[in-house]
């Protein structure tokens, strides 16, 4: 049971069944998500064995095309790789949407809605980039598999909201990583004495990502989308859920697993 990275290499006889592509809720150093998944009881043994292929602030767009990733992807689909893998599991968007400045007009200034902060060409242009990403990576996918006479299960997910109180990552005390949210609130010039709003923000921005995502699902066809949304606290005790703006606590993605996750896994024969 372990989450192999990407240029590491697997011990004798250990074949992992999943292959998991994506962002920082795959290879956050203190906790993430796969890991809270291999660890969850109900996840059937044959599946407890990750080869994992994540960078550090990676957008979805880099594992397509001429992107700096799209070669250790391609990689990870050719036959001597994907021919033990039953399952993809593509984890992005977040940092997409911190690229795209959070789709937010230039000036916030005096806007108390949400909707009213949001630039509508910025966000087509953020949802138009990650449907056209993903639809590209799960071609390939399908197209790899097919060559091999055989379907693998896609399973896509997307987050739950976060509060963006400009938590960052740090370790040993020092700041590694981040914030991500607020310097893009901050940029805009929304009210930083409003946290409603900015979490409003944040909201709708997941909101209209699940709705993107939420279009490729076809189980008939193998490809699933989980649905992460309204597990975890974003008011009182919220830091019991989420280590900073952008990452859960290990109890937070243990339970995003177990709420969201396991049902879909369970219905698709992966999970009891």
């Amino acid at each position: 049971m372990r989450i192999v990275s990407h240029g590491e290499s697997w011990n004798p006889g250990e074949f992992p069944a999943i292959l998991a592509i994506g962002d920082s809720w795959f290879w956050y150093p203190k906790n993430n998500i796969l890991q809270a998944l291999i660890e969850h009881p109900a996840l059937k043994d044959g599946y407890r064995t990750i080869q994992m292929l994540g960078y550090n602030g990676a957008a979805i767009n880099q594992y397509v095309g001429a992107g700096k990733f799209a070669a250790a992807f391609q990689n990870e689909l050719g036959p001597d790789a994907s021919k033990y893998y039953s399952a993809v599991i593509i984890s992005g968007g977040g940092n997409d949407a911190v690229n795209y400045r959070l789709a937010l007009k230039a000036d916030c200034t005096g806007i108390d809605v949400a909707e009213d902060c949001i630039d509508a060409d910025g966000l087509d242009g953020l949802l138009r980039d990650i449907s056209g990403s993903l639809g590209l990576m799960i071609h390939d996918i399908a197209w790899a598999f097919g060559k091999q006479n055989r379907m693998a299960d896609v399973f896509l997910h997307g987050y739950d909201y976060p509060v963006p109180d400009g938590r960052g990552f740090s370790l040993a005390g020092l700041s590694v990583a981040g914030p991500w949210l607020k310097p893009a609130l901050d940029a805009a010039k929304v009210a930083a004495d409003n946290p409603a709003l900015r979490a409003s923000i944040s909201r709708l921005i997941i909101d209209e990502m699940n709705g993107a995502f939420a279009r490729f699902d076809n189980p008939a066809q193998g490809i699933h989308y989980i649905d992460s949304r309204g597990v975890l606290r974003q008011e009182t005790d919220y830091k019991s859920d989420w280590d900073n703006e952008m990452h859960p606590t290990f109890s937070g993605f243990t339970q995003i697993i177990d709420q969201k996750w396991i049902p879909i896994l369970r219905r698709e024969g992966y999970a009891t």
